[in-house]
Parts: C-alpha cells; structure tokens; sequence
C-alpha cells in the first residue's frame, strides 16, 4: 500500500486569508454566555420561587423564548458589526 504525502495544516493564522478568518464560536460576546448561563439556571429558580405547576411551566416557558429573542438579537447584532468591519476594512484596502 502505497503512503499519501501529508496534507498542509491550515490552522495557523498565517495560513488563513485575510479575508477569510477561521469560524469563531457562535457567541463570542459576553451577552451570548450570560444568556446561555441565564437560560440554564431559570428552571431551577423558577421551581424553587413557583410552586403552582401550572405558573411553573408558564414562567419557564415564557422565560426560554425571551432568552432566545436576546440571544439572537446579539448573534444579529454582532454579525452586522463584524460585516460593517469588513466592509470599511475592504474600502481603506482598496484606496
């Protein structure tokens, strides 16, 4: 059996393009760990505050759809920025 030769490592930042940054995780921003942290403790803090079953679930539910709306308001908000960024980046490049 024959041996490939090896393939070239493109994980060092000066194999990357400029223009093409390597994916960064979806929420880098404080706002996308907090909500996420947030998200995770609301239903033991409503179980413990709530006792009606019913309020329960109602609070929890409404509590994870208000927490998804600010989650991807941010990821919206920092995607439009980074765009912004690399629009104003691609127009002082191009003087």
């Amino acid at each position: 059996m024959e041996s490939r030769p090896p393939q070239p490592h493109h994980n060092e930042p000066r194999d990357r393009e400029p223009e093409y940054p390597r994916h960064s995780h979806h929420h880098p921003s404080a706002i996308g760990h907090w909500t996420r942290t947030i998200g995770a403790l609301v239903p033991l803090v409503v179980g413990e505050v709530v006792k009606e079953p019913d309020k329960r679930w109602r609070f929890i539910r409404i509590a994870s759809v208000a927490l998804a709306v600010i989650n991807e308001a941010s990821y919206a908000y920092q995607v439009q920025k980074d765009c912004d960024e690399r629009e104003r980046e691609r127009r002082e490049y191009r003087r």
